[in-house]
């Protein structure tokens, strides 16, 4: 017979909880509710509350560093599969996975503006998109409609990884207001639509990627946090989101950066990926070695 302690431990894994009950008919009393591990959107909470949330970037799609991430107190970590090193379905799916035993919310940013691509993640257990290249009206409503089951949107209804959790009509009666859709305003036209984007229906947010955007506006891609031009930009886009009672988000880069737009208004940023942490901190170390050895 199984223990409590061993159940426990067994949860982390539901499907195997739900094995574990019906081989060794355990009592109902040491099993938990569904409910009970329903994650809290913590990032939608924080909005609601006019305060920012802090993500994490996983660039590599390994499922042990998402993991570690997830743990590290971000609000969000952010599976970066557009341009993330060896991020594909399978490890999405695994990234997902390996962060569900944690506090923060699960974001996938896409390859590209896909129903298909919004879909297979929040199937998957994705609390949020991050939508690349949006650049009208149209394409942001397309995004925001496929994040949402009807009459709102035209999501498909899947008992995926969700009905792990909860019920599955529980999960689709949260899931249209939970789930988050960020649509990337990253390029010149976009900016110049960026008013009109702002009103597409069931968006959460405009996110702005600095770097594009920079670069097709003929900014420097490496000075832009504090280029006028770009300052400028941010202000519109901010000004566009607020007027559309949206969140305003800004990528940024490291710490101070992403720091200074939050202090603009800025709800959502990140503060470096691991691939850049892992190789500051790295650095950094063996050049202490070397220091207290010399």
């Amino acid at each position: 017979m199984l223990s409590e302690l061993n159940i426990e431990r067994l949860w982390l894994s539901r499907p195997l909880v739900f094995r574990a009950r019906r081989e060794y008919s355990l009592p109902e009393k040491l099993f938990h509710h569904q409910e009970d591990y329903v994650k809290t959107n913590r990032v939608k909470e924080l909005w609601k509350q006019g305060k920012p949330a802090v993500q994490g970037w996983c660039s590599t799609g390994n499922p042990y560093i998402a993991e570690l991430m997830a743990h590290a107190g971000f609000d969000a970590v952010v599976i970066d599969w557009q341009h993330g090193v060896g991020v594909g379905p399978e490890t999405v799916v695994s990234c997902l996975q390996a962060m569900g035993s944690s506090d923060a919310v699960p974001i996938v940013r896409l390859p590209r503006n896909s129903p298909e691509y919004i879909s297979y993640v929040l199937d998957a257990g994705a609390y949020g998109v991050i939508v690349p290249m949006v650049n009208t009206y149209a394409e942001a409503e397309a995004a925001g409609r496929a994040c949402r089951y009807a009459p709102r949107g035209n999501r498909s209804i899947a008992g995926n990884r969700a009905t792990l959790s909860e019920p599955l009509a529980d999960y689709v009666k949260r899931a249209n207001d939970d789930v988050i859709c960020l649509v990337m305003v990253e390029t010149a036209t976009a900016l110049e639509n960026v008013e009109e984007i702002a009103k597409a229906p069931e968006i959460d947010g405009l996110y702005i990627g600095p770097s594009d955007l920079s670069l097709d506006m003929g900014v420097n891609i490496a000075s832009w946090a504090n280029d006028e031009r770009h300052i400028a930009a941010v202000k519109r886009i901010f000004a566009a989101a607020k007027a559309n009672g949206i969140v305003a988000c800004h990528h940024g880069m490291g710490p101070a950066e992403s720091a200074k737009f939050v202090k603009m208004g800025s709800m959502l940023c990140q503060i470096g990926n691991e691939m850049r942490m892992l190789t500051t901190a790295t650095a950094n170390a063996l050049q202490a070695y070397r220091d207290a050895i010399a």
